[in-house]
């Protein structure tokens, strides 16, 4: 046999392999009873592998998904214990029972026929409402969740986190189990970074402030006793020798120790053209804060 016909039967083979492959992978999702479409779904959550979660057909939203990938602990020694009587010829009920940090749990999952294949319904999910000292929205993973409202997740244990993590602090550990919900309280606190993050916001924003204008910004902290000696303002030019520095807390900052010089041009109450310079060296600003899961916003007074 030539080199070329070797070639072409274990490219041959290959490709039947990988078909079979699939096929299995395929077949093993595609569950012909509801307790084997239980127990699919709880060898995935063992797994702790979230494209195998979705592999089921589990009605699982991407956020849950994307949450489950940072689970702290997953479910052990999962098995069917019974197939509940009743339902219909497209829906059925099965009990469960599975270990979550050394308890035992129990549950009853839904499944309902779709194409053919057996898939758990929202049964087969819990939910977590976070409360935070701070903030809009709590992290679990990657994935955000807003305070408040009914988080669904796998079952699972989870770290909640205080959002956005890089900003602040603290976390609560809770266990999610089907059909519960549970409360999850996060003591947030701010990190040195917020600080670091309002004053580069702050910084940013008196940037705009300051560039050149005919009247002082609103909103910017700028106030130039100008009204006794001009007539009218044609431009105020600003040089920032040193910005305010921001102290934060959860809700508000105060931004003292500016210094900042104002050249305005105009009209002079006597009627000539008139170039003035004013300095301060107590420039200050204070403002709201407001943290999100995007990050933090100031609104400057």
């Amino acid at each position: 046999m030539t080199s070329r016909r070797w070639w072409l039967v274990g490219a041959a083979a290959a490709l039947a392999l990988l078909i079979a492959g699939v096929w299995f992978w395929v077949a093993s999702t595609r569950s012909s009873t509801p307790e084997e479409a239980a127990l699919a779904y709880l060898h995935a959550l063992e797994s702790g592998d979230p494209e195998r979660v979705a592999a089921t057909g589990a009605a699982v939203p991407e956020p849950a998904l994307e949450a489950f990938a940072a689970a702290t602990a997953l479910i052990q020694d999962a098995e069917v214990t019974h197939r509940a009587d009743g339902g219909t010829p497209a829906s059925a009920s099965v009990d469960i029972a599975f270990h979550l940090q050394g308890e035992e749990h129990t549950a009853r999952l839904t499944f309902e026929s779709v194409d053919g294949r057996w898939v758990v319904d929202e049964s087969g999910l819990g939910t977590v409402t976070a409360d935070s000292a701070i903030g809009t929205h709590v992290a679990v993973g990657t994935a955000s969740a807003a305070v408040g409202d009914a988080f669904p997740l796998v079952p699972a244990a989870y770290a909640v986190a205080a959002a956005p993590t890089g900003l602040l602090a603290g976390e609560s550990t809770v266990r999610v189990l089907p059909g519960e919900n549970v409360a999850a309280t996060v003591d947030a606190r701010l990190r040195p970074e917020a600080t670091t993050a309002a004053q580069e916001q702050l910084d940013a924003h008196l940037a705009t402030c300051t560039e050149p204008a005919d009247t002082a910004a609103a909103g910017c902290g700028i106030r130039i006793p100008w009204g006794t000696e001009f007539r009218e303002v044609s431009e105020i030019r600003y040089r920032i020798e040193r910005s305010p520095t921001v102290t934060l807390t959860p809700t508000a900052f105060v931004a003292d120790g500016g210094i900042l010089v104002a050249t305005i041009t105009g009209t002079g109450q006597d009627g000539s053209p008139r170039t003035t310079t004013y300095r301060t060296d107590s420039w200050s600003v204070r403002g709201d804060v407001a943290f999100s899961a995007d990050g933090i916003e100031l609104s400057v007074w």
